[in-house]
């Protein structure tokens, strides 16, 4: 029979049985449980009992509201451990005591093997810092990690920090096998702290990591910047609601021998105008980049000229590269117009055929050319509805799916003359 996708059970001082069995029957029952924080040692225990189910839940969000023990803790964590099933793991809120109930969290982690992905609030996270990431990361299965924030997690200069001695000793192990990492409403703090292996076998950056967020952190750029320069092989970036003015630190990101970011997300009301003109001047030398996305708010829309769109309407019809460009309320029908044809040849394959490329298409591959040419779609990087399960991952929204245009399978035959259709 199909399972319930997910489960959501509210907060419970005083459990019925009826409760308890409700809890027992929907752990084998629903894909995902999202559950808060209940009391007594019985619900805790029906719960590990659940979670520990070859049929058990493949995603469990846990939130907790009060504090709960050390022995809840450890059946919870129990459950995490041997969890033959469980994939998608969120642990929100605070535990006391943190030093014991920190090492319980660290020995759960490091025995589960089913895990992929891994969601901390920094209040989690902060019992034992070093410990949590160094085995979430290094010890298990989980390729994708998130930090998030909790309205009544400790702050430091008003943003919850990660000190970024330790994360950047993390990350930077070859054998790092996390492929995205996300931080949300959480910031690198330049404040050393000291460590328990005293032993970095670090190289200096990471090469493992293709997905990197940062959202809702609002400090200066260079601190943002140093946690995204760990990064060596990043592909996509999403940058909302940080408050960065200044995009020319993403330039080693974009431009040159080593750029290796195929998509960006911005929110448009961090950006200054002068800024966004500046970014697509450069446009056509960012030869990796594929997609750009501008998140904004609508009423922002009305504090930028039109002079910007002269400027991104030029770039994007000299790009090679690019493929699509959502810009919300900043773009208007006239903007698509003028740039569709220029996004299509590139989604098309512009960069082989055009005239003075060094590669020769064979005979044999251009009915592939053709039907890719009139079928081509742009790329969807939108996250699936497993991921939004996880609530600390970027909502990318999904790009609008649009055939190639016949006139541009006619521009691709005539290679020669692709300069002269823009």
């Amino acid at each position: 029979p199909n399972k319930i996708e997910c489960a959501y059970l509210d907060h419970r001082e005083n459990v019925s049985p009826e409760y308890l069995a409700l809890l027992i029957s929907l752990s084998n029952k629903a894909e995902g449980l999202d559950l808060v924080s209940f009391g007594g040692d019985t619900a805790y225990s029906c719960l590990m009992a659940g979670i520990l189910q070859s049929d058990g839940p493949q995603v469990l969000a846990f939130r907790c509201r009060d504090s709960i023990s050390l022995h809840q803790a450890n059946l919870l964590f129990k459950g995490i451990a041997f969890s033959p099933s469980l994939e998608k793991l969120l642990l929100r809120g605070k535990f006391e005591p943190r030093e014991d109930i920190g090492k319980a969290l660290v020995d759960s982690l490091g025995k589960n093997r089913s895990l992929k992905r891994l969601g901390l609030s920094i209040g989690i996270l902060d019992m034992d810092v070093e410990g949590v990431l160094r085995t979430a990361i290094l010890e298990t299965q989980v390729q994708s990690l998130g930090i998030i924030r909790e309205g009544a997690d400790f702050e430091y200069d008003g943003i919850p920090c990660i000190p970024f001695n330790i994360l950047r000793d993390v990350l930077c192990r070859e054998d790092c096998p996390l492929e995205r990492f996300h931080l949300f409403g959480v910031a690198p703090s330049s404040r050393p702290v000291a460590m328990n292996d005293n032993e970095l076998n670090s190289t200096s950056m990471n090469s493992s990591v293709k997905f990197c967020s940062v959202e809702f952190v609002e400090l200066d750029c260079s601190r943002i910047m140093e946690t995204i320069g760990l990064f060596q092989s990043i592909e996509t970036l999403c940058l909302n609601f940080n408050g960065i003015s200044d995009l020319s630190p993403l330039d080693p990101l974009l431009i040159g021998s080593n750029a290796t970011l195929k998509s960006l997300v911005l929110s448009a009301d961090d950006v200054e105008e002068t800024d966004v003109i500046e970014f697509f001047r450069k446009l056509p030398e960012m030869k990796c980049l594929r997609h750009v996305f501008f998140w904004e708010d609508p009423d922002d829309a009305d504090n930028y000229s039109h002079s910007w769109k002269d400027v991104a309407v030029d770039a994007i019809r000299r790009s090679k590269s690019l493929e699509c460009f959502e810009g919300g309320h900043f773009v208007d029908e006239n903007f698509i117009d003028e740039t569709k044809v220029a996004l299509s040849l590139n989604r098309g394959g512009r960069r082989a055929l055009e005239a003075g490329s060094s590669s020769v298409l064979a005979a044999n591959l251009w009915p592939r050319v053709l039907e890719r040419a009139m079928n081509i779609v742009y790329c969807d990087y939108s996250i699936s509805e497993e991921e939004k399960q996880l609530d600390y991952e970027s909502e990318a929204k999904s790009p609008p799916v649009e055939s190639t245009r016949v006139d541009v399978v006619f521009w691709l035959l005539r290679e020669k003359m692709v300069g002269q259709c823009l």
